[in-house]
This record gives structure tokens, sequence and C-alpha cells, in this order.
């Protein structure tokens, strides 16, 4: 065979497999954008706009339920001090990485201190807990998990007086926000942010802090809008990240007559159009589950939009209807429901 027509049979073998490959990246990165979507925070950080929440899972749980939503592409959970489970979670993360199935850098971890860290240096300390009970170095993102501040030093994750009544810190919510911004500087934390914080609490951080909150994250379902609230966030640069989107499988949100009519348009699930809800109004959305299908199901909401119509009637479900409350601490000066 002469050269030239070496060179020529050559050249297009080369031209078929530069091609395959093309296609096979395209289809990579098809796929990958259509799992989840990164959201820049207010300091330049990442963060996937949905994640695994491990509420009420107990260490075994929480192990295998990290495994299996990375398994099928979840890279942000979620967790707290209060769950009880950061050493599951921590016993799953070491196993990823020791099997090469992840990098610290893949995966974005989030986690809370209690209310009875409530000060500048116990918060500090309650992350740093965190930080051991999960085997870390840092936390992708840091929140104070109420603004209800309890009184530290006794064994009691809720000290009760007499009467049932939460016994308060005596530390202000912006003395415990100065810890948090201790946190950040130190690198123990790469944002940080609150839970269940109203507009005036948000407003009394921002007025006083050195550094704004990034993220609030609070109770948000088609049953629970919050519109103000997530206005308010958004208009001040603070990412919303929603817990209980479904409102913990609540059968009255799963059966509701306008979520079903729009999933069978989409040929969906009730659950799917939630979260899609959730993602189409620029929020982050925490979903629990241990099931492998429904983790599945709950990250399959990336090809498809609701309409402008469809957000609509989502819209009007709104009943504020609240599912997660503290029995006890309606009284403490930093209830967040009153507004």
């Amino acid at each position: 065979m002469s050269k030239p027509i070496k060179l020529i049979i050559l050249g297009a073998i080369s031209g078929f497999i530069c091609m395959v490959l093309l296609v096979w990246l395209c289809s990579r990165s098809s796929a990958e954008k259509e799992s989840y979507a990164l959201i820049r925070l207010n300091n330049g950080q990442l963060i996937p706009n949905i994640g695994l929440g491990t509420w009420a899972m107990d260490d075994d749980q929480a192990r295998e339920a990290v495994k299996e939503a990375v398994s099928v592409g979840y890279r942000h959970i979620d967790t707290a001090w209060r769950y009880g489970n950061e050493v599951g979670v921590g016993q799953a993360l070491k196993e990823l990485f020791e099997s090469k199935q992840l990098t610290r850098d893949d995966i974005f971890i989030t986690s809370k201190i209690w209310n009875t860290f409530h000060s500048r240096q116990l918060a500090v300390k309650g992350i740093e807990e965190s930080l051991k009970n999960l085997g870390l170095d840092y936390l992708d993102l840091a929140l104070i998990h109420w603004p209800t501040g309890f009184k530290a030093g006794t064994d009691d994750i809720y000290p009760r007086r007499d009467d049932g009544s939460i016994m308060p810190s005596d530390n202000d919510i912006v003395d415990t926000w100065r810890g948090m911004e201790d946190l950040y500087r130190n690198g123990l934390a790469k944002s940080i942010g609150v839970s269940n914080f109203n507009i005036r609490q948000l407003e009394r951080i921002i007025r006083q802090a050195s550094i704004k909150p990034s993220v609030n994250q609070f109770e948000r379902h088609p049953f629970l809008i919050q519109q103000e609230l997530v206005n308010y966030c958004q208009n001040h640069s603070i990412a919303v990240i929603a817990y209980s989107p479904l409102r913990q499988a609540d059968p009255q949100l799963l059966e509701n007559p306008v979520l079903k009519d729009i999933a069978q348009t989409h040929n969906k699930t009730v659950a799917q159009v939630a979260l899609r809800w959730q993602i189409e109004s620029g929020v982050i959305v925490i979903a629990k589950s241990s099931r492998k299908e429904r983790l599945i199901e709950n990250m399959d909401i990336f090809d498809y939009q609701l309409s402008d119509q469809e957000m609509k009637r989502i819209s009007t479900l709104d009943q504020n209807k609240r599912l997660i409350d503290i029995p006890g601490i309606q009284s403490h000066s930093e209830y967040p429901f009153d507004n």
C-alpha cells in the first residue's frame, strides 16, 4: 500500500475516533447538565440546587442513603448536629473517598449548629463537633439551625422549665452570627448562613454583620410558599433553600388535584412537579428519601419546564400551612414565626 493511501486511511480512522469521542463527550455533558444546576452564592461558592436531606435518619440509615444518593448523581448532602446522624454521614463519605468514587471537592456538605450552641464561642465549638463527627476538615455550608437559642451547659437538647417552656439562651443572635463569621474566616466553613430566620431577624444580622448570610433555609412547599420571605432573601442575594418540600410526603399534597393535573400534562409525578416548582422559583431544594427509586425520581426534574400558567396555579395552593415547629418555643423572644 502506498504511503499517501496509508495517510488517507489513518486520517479517516482518526477522524472517526474524534467524532465518536465528541459525541460521547457531548452526551455526557448533556446528562450532567440535566442532573442538577450549580447556583453561585453571594460569596462566589457554588452549591447544587438539589440535595439529599437526612432528617429523621439514624446513623445506619444516613450512611446507606448517602451512598445510594451519590450513586444516582446527588452531590449535595444536608445534615445537622441535632439529627444525630453526622457519624453515619461521615462513614459514608469516608467509604466513598477511599473507593475513589468521590473526592472532597466533588461533594457539598451542609450542617447546622443546634440551639444550645448560641454564642460566639459555642457556635465555633458546635461546628467543630460536627466536623469531628463527619470526619471532615471543613463544611461547604454551616448554618444556625434556629434563631431561638437555648440555655447551654446542660445535657438536654431541649432544656425546659417545670411548665414545659424552653429555657432560652442569654445570648443575642448577632453574637452567635459573629461566631459563624469566625468559622468562615478560619476556613472551617466555606459559606455560612441561617435557617428558620424571618425578615426581621435577617435585617438585624445584615445590619450588624461583617459577612452577609449566604443562605436562609426554611420550610417551603405549595401549602406554605412564604413568598414575601423568598422575595426578601432573593432581593438581598441570600439564596433560599427549601426543606420539607413535599411536606414530608403529605397525602394531601401528593393527591392535590391541581398538582396531579399538572403532573399528568408532563408525564411526571406530583412530587416531581412540586420539586420542579421550587427550582423554577430560583429555590434550592432538599428532598429526603432513603429509597433508590425515590432518589432517582426526585432527581429526574431537569428535563422539562412548567409554564407560567402552571406556576401561577401552584401559587394558588398556598394555605400558610406550616408543618415544622418546636413545642415550647412560642414564648421565646426570637420565635421566628410571629414576624
